[in-house]
């Protein structure tokens, strides 16, 4: 089956917030637990891009920002997400981080080396990060296919009164073909479980005094 897959553990830039323009149809696959996630095809690829979001109410915008840089924790929150490390801290602003993805037998896991990179909309107030794959960083392991066509993005955009909306975009190119149901999960099931476990793992303590300089609270 011809359509794609949210790694929803890569923390890997995708198009704009569907709302920014009005020509983006997305199909609604799943609305539960105040998450739902969407997809939609892609232009010249044979591969749908999917979407996730959810309001998150009390939660500072560098908290959100902290969960995803604490990278060695992302198999703690990122369904399917084995193991990750940040491989170089460039700036606030920018860093490569290596993420390997642990599918179900018997397909091959897969990996990548993305590009990270943030900001913040001076005038929405808007922090987002964009991702994707940097080539020829390290060396490509032999137990998991390389992803070298995966774009994601996190956005967290202020609503007013606390309420922040966190919205999670992929459009990503496995690499090979796919079972269907293996498809299927990761399209929905994934991306779900991600935003879900997010929800749940940004109110850690530990992320609740983050400060970044290029994040400006509300």
């Amino acid at each position: 089956m011809k359509k794609t897959l949210l790694l929803a553990f890569l923390l890997l830039t995708t198009t704009a917030i569907a709302q920014q323009d009005p020509e983006i149809t997305w199909t609604l696959k799943r609305d539960r637990d105040g998450i739902q996630v969407f997809t939609r095809k892609v232009d010249g690829s044979p591969y749908d891009a999917v979407r996730a979001e959810m309001l998150v109410e009390k939660v500072r915008l560098s908290s959100m920002v902290a969960l995803i840089l604490d990278a060695e924790a992302c198999s703690q929150w990122a369904d399917r997400c084995s193991e990750s490390y940040v491989h170089e801290h460039i700036s606030d602003t920018e860093q490569l981080i290596y993420t390997l993805n642990d599918l179900p037998f018997p397909v091959k896991d897969r990996d990548v080396m993305s590009r990270v990179t943030w900001s913040q909309d001076p005038q929405t107030g808007t922090v987002s990060m964009h991702s994707q794959p940097a080539a020829g960083v390290i060396e490509e392991r032999k137990d998991a296919l390389r992803l070298t066509d995966a774009k994601v993005s996190w956005h967290f955009q202020p609503e007013g009164q606390g309420v922040v909306r966190v919205i999670n975009e992929a459009h990503v190119d496995p690499g090979s073909a796919l079972p269907g149901w293996v498809t299927n999960m990761l399209l929905v099931d994934t991306p779900f479980e991600t935003m879900k476990a997010f929800r749940e793992a940004v109110r850690d303590e530990k992320y609740a005094g983050a400060e970044y300089g290029f994040v400006r609270e509300p």
